[in-house]
């Protein structure tokens, strides 16, 4: 070996014994975080004023070979207060391992109509920080919106010329404007004449009305068969809502006395 390369490598294995003991191994030979996002941004559309789209997802991964430490997760822009987020990442002091991820669920809410912009921010040790998603959405003017729950009633097994114990339906307006029922709640189908409205015990406005954003009503049928079988109808409301009529099936079966 000769006496130059002897003393290249003498220089380079003091240098590295200079930088142990200075404590520069972290910042030179460890690994680094690193913050990968998809999707990279989020739009929503038509979101109907004063109501709350389904969530969208962003996961977050650490892609790097160092655990990431996220400091906070926040929206931030114009339109912030529309947007809201959840998230299961790990905030300091608790780390989220290299090759790991986690997921921000964001949701919209429009205050307003027209287009709108926001944006996730991530604070945290990796390079870029913060790191953003861009969130954008179109508010729509306040519409009705129609629920009926349960999806069918079912009344069983019932003796001919009898009258069954009422089972009832909830009319509900998740909307955010008023629901206007504009027609009588009827019953419908072949057999329509063996299922009655229990007006007693209905509070829908069944010779039509309004529904105030957020409220709900009761529709209680009876059944009351004419002769043995099966037998089926539907419940019918129309409104201004989407979709209308809408509608909910009926089913049971005539018994002998």
């Amino acid at each position: 070996m000769s006496r130059t390369l002897r003393l290249g490598l003498t220089l380079l294995l003091a240098l590295l014994v200079v930088l142990v003991n200075v404590g520069f191994p972290p910042a030179v030979f460890a690994g680094t975080p690193m913050v990968t996002l998809l999707p990279s941004s989020l739009h929503f559309f038509k979101q109907a004023q004063g109501t709350s789209s389904a969530p969208q997802k962003v996961v977050l991964t650490n892609s790097g070979n160092a655990d990431l430490v996220i400091t906070e997760v926040t929206i931030g822009g114009i339109n912030a207060a529309d947007f809201s987020q959840t998230n299961d990442c790990p905030l300091a002091p608790a780390t989220l391992l290299a090759g790991a991820s986690c997921a921000m669920q964001v949701v919209f809410k429009p205050s307003g109509t027209g287009d709108e912009t926001a944006a996730v921010s991530i604070s945290d040790n990796a390079s870029g920080s913060p790191q953003s998603v861009p969130l954008s959405g179109t508010a729509t003017p306040p519409v009705p919106a129609v629920r009926l729950t349960p999806a069918n009633l079912n009344f069983g097994n019932q003796a001919v010329g009898t009258n069954s114990a009422p089972q009832t339906i909830t009319l509900a307006n998740t909307g955010s404007a008023t629901l206007n029922v504009t027609h009588n709640i009827t019953i419908n189908g072949e057999n329509r004449a063996e299922f009655a409205l229990a007006t007693e015990k209905t509070t829908c406005p069944v010779t039509g009305g309004q529904l105030a954003p957020g409220a709900s009503c009761i529709i209680a049928i009876s059944f009351i068969p004419a002769t043995v079988g099966a037998k089926t109808a539907q419940v019918i409301v129309m409104d201004d809502a989407e979709h209308s009529p809408h509608a909910v099936p009926l089913a049971g079966v005539g018994t002998p006395k």
